[in-house]
């Protein structure tokens, strides 16, 4: 959006969920998302890379804002256009030594995504990077997790790098972008009562919605996210957080052959995405000499509805947790369990519960949402976190050049050592692993299993559900023991 001196611009203040991200930040754990994409062709000066990105910027103004603290502690953060804005300051460019190879890409990847934002600019940071070898060139990139989510940042993308840019939103004719003057203080005391009442209006709709169903239903049902979230997980070595430093790795695989191999089994991408997960994760902590029976992963759920209140930018986001059977080997009954636990969250609705919590928290004083939302990370329980994103649906580029791959990179929460995110684009699933660089040095190796699992998952046929009976007499059956059929002979 273009502002000119004086005239009036719409309020643009952080919901309670965005500032959440924002309050749980810490030295050793920021927390941006970030991106590694590979592009084919020759990459452009950067120069050329700068007035294509500022000529969009339009269309996602908060890439021209920072966040601000209202004055004298009354009201809320806001999104504020930056008065200094340079698009110089946040879009760069690197080459790669000789060979720039794979590995290079990966490890100046988890160098540049271990560097924190400036807070007194917008938060987000590009980087062009050259001499890849085998041509091509890469960018890597990150954003603060209060400004976007996984389906934002996909958002921000078909804005940024699709061959024709979208017409302005706003109907202005294209002229040079003047930064809006600070928010008076009534008006920001305005905002704030009107934004109140508003999230006081969605949570009372929400509550309302539920109305059918009896009060001590609607209390199980919050009783019982409340309590996924905040389970135990077994402990694990990777329930700590060293320090900023990050280990990125990629993985990636068919994605019709994960597709299909979800179908064969009645689950979905995202339910093998978990399997794989729980194999590689399995053999992960064996290496460490580890052997827990399971461990629990958080899951971001899209919570939009295509309610109006959906349509800004920011977070639309819940968490279920689900429990990786990883001691477990057989890739088939690891998919099972997998899709029995995702299907029973779906069923009892487990992200709206949450989802409607941190509407509530709109309504919330920032001491007090700041201490909610400590307390509520504190009490979650979890080894890692897996985010699975639908990716653009249609193909990208940038200038000319097209997008090739697109890797995620999910942060870590202050506490925990490893995140797994997945996206897809172009008929693959793209895989991203970041790590604490010192807590999981063997990044790489896991990247690895994610591969090999998904080739154990995909090639797996159709397999008849056993009875209960079966199930509960083949846990019970020792190791090695033959299985007693009529007319079989018995051993001495």
């Amino acid at each position: 959006m273009r502002h000119d001196e004086g005239v009036a611009h719409p309020p643009d203040r952080l919901s309670a969920l965005d500032a959440s991200f924002l309050d749980l930040d810490t030295a050793v754990a920021p927390l941006h998302v970030g991106w590694t994409m590979r592009f084919e062709g020759t990459a452009p000066p950067v120069a050329q890379l700068r007035r294509h990105l500022e000529a969009r910027l339009d269309h996602v103004p908060r890439f021209r804002r920072r966040v601000t603290a209202p004055r004298l502690g009354l009201g809320d953060l806001r999104w504020s256009d930056d008065p200094g804005f340079d698009v110089a300051r946040h879009v760069h460019a690197l080459r790669l030594a000789a060979p720039g190879g794979p590995g290079e890409l990966r490890e100046l990847a988890g160098t540049l995504l271990s560097v924190p934002l400036d807070p007194a600019r917008p938060l987000w940071r590009l980087y062009l990077v050259d001499g890849l070898a085998g041509g091509g060139f890469a960018l890597i990139g990150q954003a603060h997790h209060a400004l976007v989510d996984g389906i934002a940042a996909i958002e921000v993308a078909l804005l940024l790098f699709t061959p024709e840019a979208p017409a302005p939103a706003d109907g202005t004719d294209g002229g040079p972008w003047l930064p809006a003057g600070p928010v008076p203080l009534v008006d920001g005391l305005t905002d704030a009562v009107r934004s109140r009442v508003g999230g006081g209006g969605r949570t009372a709709r929400a509550l309302l919605g539920a109305a059918r169903r009896t009060d001590a239903a609607r209390l199980r049902e919050v009783a019982g996210a409340l309590e996924s979230f905040a389970r135990p997980s077994a402990a694990t070595s990777l329930d700590r957080t060293v320090g900023p430093a990050r280990e990125v790795a990629f993985a990636t695989t068919d994605l019709e052959g994960v597709r299909d191999a979800g179908r064969r089994h009645g689950g979905t991408i995202n339910d093998v995405l978990l399997a794989a997960c729980a194999l590689a994760l399995g053999r992960a902590l064996r290496r460490r000499g580890e052997h827990p029976e399971t461990v629990k992963v958080l899951v971001p759920v899209n919570v939009r509805d295509g309610t109006p209140e959906d349509a800004a930018p920011g977070n639309k986001i819940s968490f279920v947790g689900v429990d990786l059977p990883v001691a477990e080997t057989d890739a088939v009954r690891v998919l099972r369990r997998v899709r029995a636990q995702t299907r029973a969250a779906k069923a009892a609705g487990e992200a709206g519960p949450l989802a409607a919590l941190a509407d509530a928290a709109d309504v919330l004083p920032a001491t007090a949402r700041r201490a909610v939302t400590r307390t509520a990370a504190k009490a979650a329980s979890f080894t890692a976190i897996v985010s699975n994103v639908p990716g653009p649906p249609v193909d990208l580029g940038l200038l000319g050049r097209p997008l090739a791959a697109l890797f995620p990179a999910v942060p870590c929460l202050d506490g925990h050592a490893l995140t797994i995110g997945a996206l897809s684009y172009r008929g693959r699933l793209h895989v991203g692993v970041t790590a604490d660089a010192v807590v999981v040095p063997d990044a790489v190796d896991l990247a690895r299993d994610l591969e090999q699992a998904f080739d154990t998952l995909r090639v797996l046929p159709a397999a008849r559900e056993g009875t209960p009976w079966r199930e509960r007499a083949r846990r019970r059956r020792p190791a090695g023991a033959a299985t007693s059929r009529p007319g079989a002979r018995r051993s001495r």
